[in-house]
């Protein structure tokens, strides 16, 4: 098995090894460094207990993020900062380690670190100081035995320290947190340690790589030891330059892109303010600091939420073997269940979607068996061109109902020219219908999945035109 030379830092201490890139960060803290204060709970990254962040330089700041280190391979944090909860300690207590004490905030205290890390990764990056802020930023961590009423007294109790302080510069945020004592002295040293490390996998070190992985998110929770087997190079040692960009009137996105990138990205923000709606249903922070867009697609799961987002906006894949690039529909990519339209070697570059005008409209539905980090039952997304209540022009996608997530062409071609009226609507829904072929699962019946895509066909129109559709007259 090969191995690669990586440079990082581990809370304060230099690394510098050679090891297999496939290590996930989680067992090399804990069974190479003895960092066991980050927990071993689900290894799927869904309790947090893991939970540790990673700083990566970005110009003259550090972009520190938490991840699920159970699902992160080491190769990933090569000239970065890995920080665990032991590299948090100061002194004394945290203030916030202390506020779960005084709040009687832990009690088997298996997942604290995992919480006491996560909201110093919230103290680091937020904007807004506010407690809705710092709850979305900790719901990729599960208290199974305290619950989590006193571990929110506790972020209460912290939050007022920092009233009135918002955007406030890089430097000023570490120099406040080490005053306040969240961080230790050395944090303020950690960007000019960075610059000396740096370093990219040379194109040797890539061509002895044959398997490529873009996030890893759900790879590492099916096949994580298979990785351990083979050579596997990350995509982000491959693909470089602006990850979101707009060229020749289209918007281009990297495979590489996360979605926490997407949902803060400002050219999706002006062009899909939507998408931050969307992206709180994919997972939770720690899974969105890593699941990326390529890795989504290429799963090539029936319910991909990214998938059926994309669908919906007509989107191209950019396929390339490093020597030729060729471009196909997504809603061609996808050619049975877990079978892509994608050649040996072959790996994706990047998507684009064609910049809609100004009259479009755009929703995502997705029901699951509950509403935050669970997988759809079915969801479906529709994009619209109107005119005059008339609709110019129409893509509807939707997961669950097929062994692909699916573009329903018959359901947008009957669209096209149609005045938006109930009637108009009830016949959609019928359409659709006969589109479909779900399967019963885990998720629910056959019957159960058809009446849901009507449902949510139905809430499509009763969000974008709730002065012209009203519920009692679209039901069927």
């Amino acid at each position: 098995m090969n191995s690669v030379n990586l440079k990082f830092i581990c809370n304060d201490e230099l690394i510098d090894t050679n090891i297999n890139p496939s290590v996930t960060v989680l067992d090399f803290l804990r069974l190479e460094k003895h960092l066991t204060g980050t927990k071993e709970g689900c290894r799927e990254g869904d309790c947090g207990a893991c939970t540790i962040l990673v700083g990566e330089p970005e110009g003259n700041f550090i972009n520190y993020k938490t991840v699920n280190s159970c699902l992160l391979p080491v190769s990933e944090v090569n000239g970065k900062h890995v920080v665990s909860v032991e590299g948090l300690n100061t002194k004394g207590l945290s203030p916030f380690q202390a506020a779960l004490v005084e709040e009687s905030g832990t009690q088997c205290g298996f997942c604290t670190p995992g919480f006491v890390v996560a909201f110093t990764g919230f103290l680091l990056f937020t904007d807004s100081f506010d407690l809705e802020s710092a709850k979305i930023a900790l719901t990729g961590n599960l208290c199974r035995c305290t619950g989590h009423f006193r571990i929110i007294k506790s972020i209460e109790k912290i939050l007022k320290l920092f009233s009135g302080n918002t955007a406030i510069s890089f430097t000023e945020r570490i120099n406040l947190l080490t005053q306040f004592q969240f961080l230790p002295e050395y944090f303020k040293n950690i960007p000019d340690r960075l610059q000396n490390i740096q370093r990219r996998l040379s194109s040797s070190e890539i061509s002895a790589y044959p398997v490529f992985v873009s996030g890893g998110t759900d790879l590492f929770v099916q096949q994580g030891h298979k990785l351990k087997e083979k050579n596997t190079v990350f995509m982000s040692d491959i693909l470089k330059g602006q990850k979101i960009r707009i060229e020749d009137n289209e918007l281009s996105i990297n495979a590489f892109t996360t979605v926490s990138e997407l949902e803060n990205s400002s050219i999706i923000k002006r062009i899909f303010p939507s998408f931050s709606g969307i992206s709180k249903l994919f997972g939770s922070l720690q899974i969105r600091n890593r699941a990326t867009l390529g890795g989504n697609i290429n799963n090539a799961s029936p319910i991909g939420d990214m998938s059926v987002f994309l669908l919906a906006l007509n989107s191209r894949i950019h396929l390339t073997d490093g020597k030729t690039t060729r471009s196909l529909y997504l809603k061609d990519y996808f050619k049975d269940y877990k079978k892509l339209d994608r050649r040996d070697h072959e790996y994706t570059l990047k998507f684009t979607v064609k910049i809609p005008p100004r009259n479009f409209l755009l929703n995502f539905e997705k029901v699951c068996k509950r509403t935050y980090l669970d997988i759809a039952s079915v969801n479906t997304a529709i994009y619209l061109e109107t005119a005059n209540d008339v609709i110019r022009s129409a893509n509807i996608s939707a997961g669950g109902i097929a062994p692909v997530p699916l573009y329903l062409k018959e359901s947008s071609a009957f669209l096209k020219d149609r005045k938006i009226t109930p009637e108009t609507i009830i016949e959609l829904i019928n359409i659709s219908k006969m589109e479909i072929s779900p399967i019963s699962d885990a998720r629910g019946s056959v019957e159960y999945k058809t009446l849901l895509l009507g449902q949510l066909i139905s809430a499509h129109f009763l969000k974008l035109f709730p002065d012209v559709i009203r519920q009692e007259e679209i039901i069927c």
